[in-house]
């Protein structure tokens, strides 16, 4: 009994004062295809990368261009500024975006090799998009096709 009563204190004290709360989990959230009238409507044309994910049809889930990376969430389009330290991918798109609600990580498969289709390269890559904490909200693989515009 007296070892009960020992053990008892010591998981209070556990979690007493000192302890940290434990971190909320992260939120997932599902980005949504970007389509031609979200690209007209908020003039969002430029050079630089669209990102689909694997069997997910034509539509990009991200625009990664030079200064800033587009996500579309509950159908609010969303701009994430580019981290200039970043490694570039084809035609100035970076690998990091950098914003106060948003982290967007494009990242190249390993060994993949880009495909030149005239002016569009096409590369292996995976899709990380997280919280300000580095929580992952959404993962996918898929590819990027790069091209001047």
């Amino acid at each position: 009994m007296r070892r009960i009563a020992l053990g008892s204190v010591f998981l209070l004290a556990a979690c007493g004062p000192g302890a940290p709360p434990p971190p909320p989990p992260a939120t997932t959230i599902q980005p949504e295809p970007i389509t031609y009238p979200d690209i007209k409507d908020n003039e969002l044309y430029g050079a630089g990368c669209n990102f689909t994910p694997e069997g997910g049809g034509m539509s990009a889930l991200v625009l990664a261009q030079e200064g800033e990376a587009i996500i579309k969430v509950k159908g609010k389009i969303e701009h994430i500024p580019a981290d200039k330290k970043s490694q570039i991918l084809p035609e100035t798109a970076r690998t990091r975006y950098l914003g106060p609600d948003r982290i967007v990580l494009i990242a190249p498969l390993p060994d993949a090799k880009p495909i030149e289709n005239g002016v569009v390269k096409t590369l292996a890559t995976s899709l990380t998009i997280m919280d300000p904490q580095g929580r992952i909200q959404f993962f996918a693989k898929g590819v990027v096709q790069c091209k001047p515009m």
